[in-house]
């Protein structure tokens, strides 16, 4: 599990604000949990992060990738 911190910098004594921790997961514990997750086989989990190189992916943008990959036309 990877942890990433986003949110605004202190500027000119101003305090940080809207700070979250996004959490990302490896590619490899995302498919081995992708029908928990996801309610999608591990195939259809595989497909969508084809390409992609980053090493981890957190729960949203890995649902995306998934409606992205599943909304796709097929080329022929």
């Amino acid at each position: 599990m990877i942890f990433i911190k986003q949110g605004l910098s202190s500027t000119k004594g101003q305090t940080e604000e809207n700070t979250a921790v996004a959490v990302g997961y490896a590619k490899e514990e995302l498919i081995s949990h992708s029908q928990e997750l996801f309610a999608c086989p591990p195939e259809v989990l595989i497909g969508a992060l084809l390409g992609k190189t980053e090493t981890a992916f957190t729960i949203a943008e890995t649902k995306q990738f998934i409606q992205n990959f599943l909304q796709r036309k097929v080329q022929e």
